[in-house]
């Protein structure tokens, strides 16, 4: 796909390379027409030709027939094949488990052509999906299980017994893939070799309804399901497909009818895989290729881009820097090349720098965005010339998305100023699920209080500076600290603990736990290591551990100073590698 670019409204007197491009594509007559609505009680720009559910979007990946649209080695499905086979799922769903209209069914696992097909069979049933974070463990799982209200799990043979452990009944498990099984549960393919359901066999939900519920780390310790509306999936598709044509027509692209293929290597857990590219692929008819599950193996995704004549791909800036690093440009044909996308945390210009010399046929074409799961993924964007002319920037507003820089109290900052990024628009969710306190807090008039710090330039651009959560983003994953340093606390040799995040070459930022240990006892960091293991997912386990008598520094308030803990990188030790990755 092309990369993306976007517009302020209304159009600034300095203008973006796309602004005008925009400003054509989203007016009267055209595709991404937008117009004034009221949504959930707030009145905002929408985009007038959207399809209202995500059911509706089988009916047109069906028009794409027999082109690719799913492959995994040697397992490959045709669009048909693929949302035949969901619709089979589907209807067994609903006959075999009694799914019904807004029923929360989870699905589990790696990324995996069945992984798809199990999401759009929930969303043809018109369930509620609920993409649980594959790395998760037991006890997160059960979290996550009994505060969705979770009736059915779809997974992988490796999850399986996770599920399992969490409590959740065999007979309510649906399993793919290759592994050993727990005994009881029942198989996908015995599902998907049934008779297909009709398209419209249940009942259509409205489009403010829940879709599905994406479980974001909480600053609180626990996760919160983030409650996205078909309206605000879809939103993100509309928003992706017009900044995607216009920076090709930017680039002086004439129009094609090719189809892109496109390297899947992040989580489709995540909203950036999930809404950015498997949902807008079934509209647009591109296809979705997978590395084998398991941890990510450069050669291997150098083999996928060569043999399956990769034409985009995405993922967060860890990523594409592995494949660099890794010298796989040298090894093997990436000139099939010509987009590059990433998102899901800071990019830097020597890292932009680096893509344009890997890959011969990119002509420039790098895109960044900047989103939340709140906010669907896209919020933000850039590419192009844009990106090129502002490397540090996350880009500009969506046709449909507003920006407001501010105070913690809501009152507006000027241009230039820094304060709390607020984002409004049709694809920003209505709310957590059943969590009213949080709501409160993040949700006012409409407007979505990030949380990130940063500015906008004059010309619209946004800058992301800082983060006002506590958090860290290690390799694009989202870790708040509070749901380590709570995990830790349990442990009986841990007096005080406080988890800061420290700089990491590959994966941006790694986490680093100092402990006070309590008076009269032992501690190493493989006993917290293996004793965290037990209580989260391993990758939200510190890597580097620090060990005091002291107590850890607070301000008057009594809150854990963590800036002065952060101290040198060097100062600090690795204890064992990294674990494997589910992707």
């Amino acid at each position: 796909m092309g990369g993306l670019t976007i517009v302020v409204r209304p159009i600034l007197a300095a203008m973006a390379h796309v602004d005008p491009i925009l400003e054509e594509l989203t007016g009267p007559g055209q595709l991404f027409e937008v117009e004034e609505a009221v949504v959930l009680g707030h009145s905002m720009r929408v985009y007038k030709n959207r399809p209202r559910n995500l059911r509706d979007l089988l009916a047109i990946g069906m028009s794409h027939g027999d082109l690719a649209y799913l492959v995994q080695g040697e397992v490959r499905h045709t669009f048909l094949e693929a949302i035949t086979r969901a619709l089979s799922v589907a209807g067994a769903l609903h006959d075999r488990f009694g799914i019904q209209s807004g029923d929360r069914v989870a699905v589990v696992g790696a990324n995996a052509p069945d992984w798809v097909i199990a999401y759009w069979a929930v969303i043809a049933a018109q369930g509620v999906v609920v993409p649980f974070n594959a790395w998760w463990k037991a006890a997160e799982l059960q979290f996550g299980i009994e505060d969705s209200g979770t009736s059915l799990v779809l997974c992988d043979a490796r999850r399986a017994s996770t599920v399992v452990e969490a409590g959740f009944p065999v007979d309510r498990i649906v399993v793919w893939g290759q592994g050993d099984r727990p005994e009881g549960v029942t198989a996908l393919e015995s599902l998907a070799a049934g008779e297909p359901a009709a398209l419209d066999f249940a009942e259509i939900r409205g489009e403010d309804e829940t879709a599905g519920l994406f479980y974001t780390s909480g600053t609180t310790g626990r996760p919160k399901g983030s409650a996205n509306t078909h309206h605000n999936i879809i939103t993100n598709l509309m928003n992706f497909g017009v900044l995607n044509k216009a920076q090709a027509i930017a680039a002086g692209e004439p129009p094609s009818g090719e189809k892109a293929t496109y390297l899947c290597i992040i989580p489709l857990f995540h909203a950036t895989a999930n809404f950015t590219y498997m949902v807008p692929f079934m509209f647009a008819g591109h296809k979705l290729v997978f590395l084998p599950p398991g941890k990510f193996e450069a050669d291997a995704a150098g083999r996928a881009i060569q043999d399956e004549n990769v034409t985009a791909i995405g993922g967060v800036p860890t990523i594409m820097a592995r494949l660099i690093d890794d010298g796989v440009h040298e090894r093997y044909d990436l000139s099939s090349v010509t987009a590059i996308g990433y998102g899901g945390a800071p990019a830097s210009a020597a890292l932009l720098e680096k893509i344009n010399g890997a890959f011969p046929n990119l002509k420039k074409k790098v895109s960044t965005a900047y989103g939340l799961t709140e906010t669907s993924a896209i919020a933000t964007a850039t590419g192009g010339l844009d990106y090129q002319e502002h490397p540090s920037s996350v880009g500009q507003a969506s046709p449909v998305n507003d920006v407001r820089i501010a105070e913690f109290d809501g009152t507006p900052r000027p241009k230039g100023e820094t304060g709390e990024i607020w984002l409004r628009g049709p694809n920003v969710v209505p709310g957590y699920w059943e969590r009213p306190e949080a709501n409160a807090q993040s949700f006012v008039d409409g407007w979505f209080r990030s949380g990130d710090v940063g500015y906008i330039d004059s010309e619209g651009f946004v800058y992301i500076t800082d983060r006002a959560k506590d958090m860290v983003i290690r390799g694009g994953e989202n870790i708040y600290c509070v749901e380590v340093e709570s995990a830790l606390e349990a442990h009986p040799a841990v007096s005080e603990v406080a988890v800061v995040g420290v700089p990491h070459a590959e994966l941006g930022e790694e986490l680093k736990a100092i402990i006070v240990v309590a008076p009269g006892v032992t501690a190493d960091a493989d006993e917290l290591k293996a004793f965290a293991r037990t209580q989260m997912a391993d990758f939200k386990v510190p890597a580097y551990w620090e060990f005091r008598t002291d107590p850890l520094p607070r301000n008057p308030a009594g809150k854990v100073l963590k800036a002065p803990l952060r101290g040198d990188h060097s100062a600090v030790f690795s204890v064992g590698e990294e674990s494997d990755s589910a992707l």
